[in-house]
């Protein structure tokens, strides 16, 4: 779908007409709307067959002229900013399913331009497989607004939406089309004629790199573990990079502490973490930001089998530390591990973020909606606070304390990945990756509950992977 910005109604297949649920007048927009459909919306607000409640929308008739059909939109009282986003979200689903190729909407004056585009491509997206000539999406786009915008200013936010889709396509498709060699790939196809290095590493140069913390949990899978390491330099050379850590499960059977049926069905999704860091260099890639960033990536699966790491067993990470294994299903934190320290030391970065489905205690604690972030650096914190509101997406702190760090300790070793009758099991990950970050500030960011969602959908996110967090980091980087 193609989106542009224009300053007049032309011919169109459709056009919606974007209305605050308020008392009518033509006021919001100006000289924009023309006066057969000023009359039209009025004698509507009249017989009360139209209010602009948020995601109202009702045909007109007869259409205006210069486009074949005609629709009003409601956009509520906007008691929040991101409220316009799902309503723009609905007007494409609406295109969608009247097949509706070449596409107008109308917008009042002092409103979110960029909250209606990236609503738009959030909307359009579909996973499906199969049988492609049942999707559909319009062909253009045009937003007519009194509200100007640079060239620039419209693609990033074109980009970062498009980015977003790519994260959920990733995170939809089935583990057996998505292993960490596949993944590695498309990480490598991002960076393809750009100024973004992608490098792979396979399970000989992750073994002699010492990251048993991360090859162990991959040693019961055919299937080459991958370690993909993405470096984007266009800020000054004497500016130290800020490094995104992804955690890249590609399938979580659980291994030996195999997870029940209602569960295991979704562990597609255990690669959220690093979908986002792939999603958000896809942006990096096409938008140029004058930062140095890099990206870290532990791709892997978690399977049962005769070579399958086992409860009970020693692990030794790239820092040295010994990790006794007292549940095969705390993997996200053993590849993270590894990760975390090989970015802390090759590139020293001011500030290091992770990124993981890690956690079901993430769910327990905040649910399905809100993010948990934690961390060593309360500046850097509030950093990811701000972007995420920037963002329209939510986040809340949770505590590392040091009660939390002598959990994490073992008896004979350095440290247990799971400690059994701690019900706070995403602090507790927290205190454990707390362990490989060295001395660098950082963030662990825990999308267990809000990365994918299989019962609940609205208007921009359909069932499956949501993309969150791709928008909060792009607005990290650009802080």
């Amino acid at each position: 779908m193609k989106v542009s910005l224009a300053a007049k109604i032309t011919t169109t297949d459709a056009l919606f007409v974007f209305i605050p649920q308020k008392k009518w007048n033509k006021k919001p927009f100006g000289k924009l709307l023309p006066m057969t459909l000023e009359k039209q919306i009025t004698e509507r607000f009249k017989a009360k067959d139209f209010e602009g409640k948020k995601g109202e929308i009702i045909q007109l008739f007869p259409s205006f002229k210069g486009a074949k059909k005609t629709f009003l939109v409601g956009i509520g009282e906007e008691k929040e900013k991101s409220e316009l986003r799902k309503v723009a979200g609905s007007a494409i689903r609406k295109v969608k399913k009247g097949k509706l190729e070449k596409v107008t909407f109308l917008l009042p004056e002092k409103r979110d331009v960029l909250r209606v585009v990236s609503g738009a491509i959030l909307g359009n997206y579909e996973f499906k497989i199969g049988d492609t000539k049942e999707q559909f999406s319009p062909k253009t786009l045009t937003i007519v607004s009194n509200e100007k915008h640079s060239k620039a200013t419209l693609n990033n936010e074109i980009v970062l939406s498009e980015a977003t889709n790519f994260t959920r396509e990733l995170i939809n498709l089935p583990a057996n089309m998505m292993t960490p060699v596949i993944l590695a790939k498309k990480a490598k196809k991002i960076g393809k004629g750009t100024a973004l290095s992608v490098k792979v590493m396979g399970e000989k140069a992750i073994t002699k790199l010492k990251m048993g913390s991360f090859a162990g949990v991959g040693q019961g899978s055919h299937e080459e573990s991958q370690l993909i390491v993405l470096e984007y330099m266009g800020g000054k050379k004497s500016e130290k990079p800020i490094a995104f850590v992804g955690k890249g499960v590609c399938f979580d059977s659980g291994g030996y502490n195999i997870k029940p049926t209602g569960h295991i069905e979704e562990m597609k999704s255990d690669m959220g973490g690093a979908a986002t860091v792939l999603g958000l260099f896809q942006w990096i890639a096409k938008t140029k930001p004058k930062k140095n960033i890099i990206g870290v990536i532990g791709a892997v699966e978690n399977l049962v089998s005769s070579n399958a790491y086992k409860p009970g067993d020693y692990l030794t990470a790239m820092n040295g530390k010994t990790i006794e294994i007292t549940n095969t299903d705390a993997e996200g934190r053993l590849v993270l591990a590894d990760c975390l320290y090989y970015a802390a030391t090759k590139y020293k970065p001011m500030f290091m973020i992770d990124i993981a489905t890690l956690t079901g205690s993430a769910i327990a604690a905040l649910g399905y909606d809100i993010t948990p972030i934690m961390g060593n650096n309360s500046a850097k914190i509030q950093q990811v606070r701000n972007a995420a509101e920037m963002a329209d997406e939510d986040v809340w702190e949770l505590p590392i304390t040091d009660s939390f760090r002598e959990k994490v300790k073992g008896g004979n070793t350095d440290l247990l990945n799971w400690t059994p009758n701690v019900s706070a099991g995403s602090p507790m990950a927290g205190a454990f990756l707390e362990q490989f970050v060295e001395k660098t500030p950082w963030v662990h960011i825990d999308t267990a509950g809000t990365a994918f969602h299989t019962k609940s959908e609205d208007a921009i996110t359909p069932k499956g992977a949501t993309g969150v967090m791709v928008r909060t980091l792009k607005h990290l980087v650009q802080a």
